[in-house]
């Protein structure tokens, strides 16, 4: 599992252009799934068919894009006018290296580093040429990128690098998918896009399949969960921005752990934002419950997760399904 997060972080795919993920989740589940296939607007659907004479329709979800940038104009002097693509701090790219679907790399500057305030209006992308047209040879108005950053594992069991949230939880839901063997009850696991973009994908996908249940993993940015920290296994979650969890799928998640033994905490979290909402709200309401991946962001934009934290949710996940019941 720790050789597919690296290579899913390390992958580029901005909401919207996830194509490059898209294909390496594609690749691993093959073995897994009984079909696979995508929908309108990208959503990669895998379907694993239960053999219970009484079966119910359990659906997994985890986000495949990233935050990113999206080049808007090129000036007469080379240089790419980029705005941001979900929420992305304009500090956190200062000097960082980012590449485009087609290979292309730029770094990312400011007309100036001295405002008090640094705003994305400000930011451009040098692409080491002079002109604007070639600048245009490379990239067009509307090709978006994202950063380029090596995972590391720099204590044993602790990645470092980008996209950690939520190709963390992608690599988590193929896991579940390889150890569910032949469930009970059908599974659909779906990697969604546009997620930071307001769960555009996940939408689509609700409404499609209408499941009886769905279980969203996703990450949990520990500076917004006082309660939350590194290695104390999965974050059941309780709130975000956009949803409560009914407190009998929370309730249930919490038994499930308890009874195999299995760490877990609690996600508070009143500045994050999930697709739990949005499935929460997607018909007359799909029953939701959400588990979340610790992950420590640095100021830079690099995020830290720990394997530990990761397979606990792999195996709180697994429980959960086997064991539905609501």
């Amino acid at each position: 599992m720790k050789e597919l997060i690296v290579t899913l972080a390390q992958a580029t795919g901005p909401s919207g252009q996830e194509e490059n993920v898209r294909a390496l989740l594609k690749q691993a589940v093959a073995p897994y799934a009984d079909e696979v296939r995508e929908d309108v607007v990208g959503n990669l659907i895998v379907t694993k068919k239960g053999n219970g004479s009484a079966k119910k329709h359990l659906l997994i979800t985890a986000h495949m894009d990233e935050v990113g940038l999206m080049a808007l104009h090129v000036e007469a002097g080379g240089r790419v006018r980029v705005g941001g693509i979900g929420s992305i701090e304009p500090e956190s790219i200062i000097d960082k290296r980012v590449v485009f679907a087609n290979g292309t790399v730029g770094t990312v500057h400011a007309d100036s580093q001295d405002d008090k305030e640094l705003t994305m209006i400000k930011l451009f992308l040098d692409l080491g040429v002079s002109s604007k047209a070639a600048a245009e040879e490379l990239v067009q108005v509307g090709d978006s990128c994202a950063r380029m950053q090596e995972t590391v594992e720099l204590t044993p069991g602790k990645l470092v690098g980008k996209s950690l949230d939520n190709r963390a939880g992608c690599a988590a839901a193929v896991e579940v998918l390889k150890r569910l063997g032949t469930p009970q009850h059908d599974v659909s696991v779906v990697f969604t896009v546009q997620h930071g973009v307001g769960s555009r994908g996940v939408k689509t996908a609700g409404y499609a399949l209408k499941p009886d249940f769905a279980l969203v993993l996703d990450g949990a940015n520990i500076k917004y969960c006082a309660a939350v920290e590194l290695g104390a296994g999965p974050a059941i979650k309780v709130i975000d921005r956009q949803a409560i969890v009914p407190p009998r799928i929370k309730h249930f998640l919490i038994e499930q752990a308890e009874a195999a033994g299995i760490a877990y905490q609690m996600e508070v979290n009143t500045e994050g934002t999930s697709d739990t909402g949005a499935l929460l709200l997607s018909e007359d309401g799909i029953p939701t419950g959400a588990l979340s991946i610790p992950v420590k962001v640095e100021e830079n934009g690099t995020e830290t997760v720990d394997l530990r934290d990761v397979e606990l949710t792999v195996q709180l996940a697994v429980n959960a399904l086997q064991a539905y019941s609501l």
